[in-house]
């Protein structure tokens, strides 16, 4: 399960970074995911490739750099620091911890960023 975990989240990040909606859809369960941050909350598999969306567009040269992932197999979720590159004038860098709960096919459930 620790693989599936690991594996699932790094895929995750490299679509992410890729910016494709439609690869980014399939990496939540169909039509029930749920994503939170410091600034959205939004329940449904469609609004959260959309919540995605719109920060593809408002920040178009933004990437994530996966610092560590801490698996735990027994919750099936996963714990991910990550460094957002904003790619701004200022070179904004966020620090973010990200929770995933998956499936144990390593789809994701639900998604919960915590800034800091």
């Amino acid at each position: 399960m620790e693989k599936v975990l690991v594996d699932a989240a790094t895929n995750y990040f490299k679509v992410w970074n890729s910016q494709d909606l439609k690869a980014l859809e399939e990496t939540f369960i169909p039509d029930t995911a749920k994503l939170r941050d410091w600034d959205v909350k939004v329940e449904g598999t469609a609004e959260v490739v959309k919540a995605n969306g719109n920060i593809f567009k408002s920040v178009p040269k933004i990437k994530i750099e996966v610092l560590k992932l801490h698996p735990s197999p027994s919750e099936c979720s996963i714990s991910c620091e990550i460094a957002v590159h904003v790619n701004d004038d200022k070179k904004t860098v966020l620090k973010v911890v990200d929770v995933i709960e998956m499936t144990k096919e390593g789809k994701i459930i639900a998604l919960r960023a915590y800034k800091g």
